[in-house]
């Protein structure tokens, strides 16, 4: 016959394994940033959590060592009962019922109960095991020591240590349940990928650089910055391989009328900065900070002028798009066009904007940052050629536009034709057009109830 007491026995165990297995996902569930923040806040509750980072691998090894007394004299008092009562024959039986229910009510229900509720618990779960941890000392300290002998005295758990890719799928989590606003996830992903991005990958190439000639005349140049609007020009000599200088338009304004009859440009001009194409444009960023420089010459390897690239060009690989009075006639977006054919970009893109946009993923190279440099990589060295076809990854790449062997626009589409291309807005839109069917579904099923 089964005692009262052995009953209570049993009971006291399953309470205690119950209580170790939560205390465990409590433990596991403070993640490191939280516990610091816990601790800055001070309190009984911030030196408990505080003692628990100084401690983690006692406390750790107390939840073990308790869990594991509770959970072998469950076993042995259920297999001495069961002995007793019903032979040996139902030993068998009665070790299988008993690992069931640990593995229920010792394991799985207070783990789950515990990680639902860790911060509220922390506290008196942290207490009691400071209770048991000095109760257990002598085993707990013995076991690790033993650790530190196998592992080395530096065997410690530590805080984890969050990596970008950490951030990104905790961003990636927020997007989805709509936690943190869709600008500023992107704002946050753009700061992590600043470091990434090279003056290469953003720069106005040399084709596209708007430069001052030595020879103009006041009236020359006056007409000419009226056309662009820009605030800054380089100066060149003939071509930009012999650029003299940097002129603010603003320094204009202080020519007199004296000096404009007898104007030269090289009195007002600027030293010119250099950077190289391959430099990353966060270290361009402080250089030109610190020397309060808005526009910077590029050179490549050879140090023949590639390009040109302005403060602003770096600032808006945080922030976006800066417009300004003239941004809109002087600056206009990329135009892509969106077809049942596909989607139809100019070959000027730039890749990173390409999967920003559109998640169009193409490998970069050290030669090339825009797609038509693409696909004059994947042509080896045959020329371009109007309504070639391109096929790679699942994407054809038609050229659509092609001028004296530059590539003017591309038409993309997926090689399967049930497939359509989406930007990321498309795809927000469609999403929400989704969402609101269905709400307006389940107002209407709700009506005819």
């Amino acid at each position: 016959m089964v005692q009262p007491s052995e009953i209570i026995e049993l009971l006291v165990c399953f309470l205690f394994s119950a209580f170790f297995s939560g205390a465990e996902a409590v433990l596991l569930s403070i993640g490191i940033d939280r516990a610091r923040q816990i601790i800055e806040q001070g309190g009984p509750f911030g030196r408990a959590v505080e003692f628990m980072t100084e401690h983690a691998t006692e406390l750790l090894t107390t939840i073990l060592v308790g869990n594991n007394i509770a959970n072998v004299y469950a076993a042995s008092l259920t297999t001495s009962v069961s002995t007793r009562v019903f032979g040996s024959e139902m030993v068998g039986i009665t070790a299988g019922v008993t690992t069931l229910a640990i593995l229920i009510f010792g394991e799985i229900a207070p783990k789950t109960f515990a990680r639902a509720r860790a911060e509220s618990l922390a506290y008196p779960v942290l207490m009691i095991l400071r209770v048991m941890y000095g109760i257990l000392y002598p085993i707990v300290k013995s076991m690790v020591w033993v650790i530190h002998s196998l592992l080395g005295e530096n065997a410690q758990l530590r805080g984890h240590i969050v990596t970008k890719g950490d951030v990104e799928y905790m961003l990636n989590r927020a997007e989805k349940e709509k936690t943190i606003d869709s600008k500023q996830i992107e704002l946050l992903t753009s700061i992590m990928d600043f470091p990434a991005i090279r003056v290469k990958d953003i720069m106005v190439p040399r084709s596209k650089v708007k430069f001052i000639t030595s020879k103009m005349n006041y009236d020359e140049v006056l007409n000419y910055i009226q056309i662009d609007h820009y605030s800054r020009y380089p100066v060149c000599a003939g071509d930009l391989e012999h650029t003299i200088g940097l002129l603010h338009v603003k320094d204009l304004s202080l020519v007199t009328p004296e000096q404009r009859k007898d104007f030269k440009i090289e009195k007002h001009l600027r030293t010119s900065f250099f950077v190289y194409e391959h430099m990353k444009i966060n270290a361009v960023f402080d250089l030109m900070n610190k020397r309060k420089i808005h526009l910077a010459l590029v050179k490549d390897e050879s140090g023949i002028i590639v390009g040109v690239i302005s403060m602003e060009d770096i600032v808006e690989q945080i922030v976006g798009d800066i417009s300004d009075e003239h941004d809109e006639e002087i600056h206009p977006l990329p135009t892509i066009q969106s077809t049942p054919e596909g989607i139809l970009v100019p070959g000027t893109i730039s890749l990173r904007d390409l999967y920003t946009d559109y998640e169009i993923k193409l490998p970069l190279n050290d030669t090339y940052s825009t797609l038509a440099g693409f696909i004059l990589d994947m042509l080896g060295n045959n020329f371009p050629k109007e309504s070639q076809l391109i096929v790679w990854d699942g994407l054809s790449f038609e050229l659509a536009k092609v001028e004296n062997q530059e590539i003017k626009d591309v038409r993309i589409k997926s090689v399967d034709d049930s497939k359509h291309i989406f930007s990321k807005r498309e795809a927000v839109e469609a999403q929400q057009e989704s969402d609101a069917v269905s709400k307006d579904e389940v107002g209407l099923d709700y009506q005819d109830k």
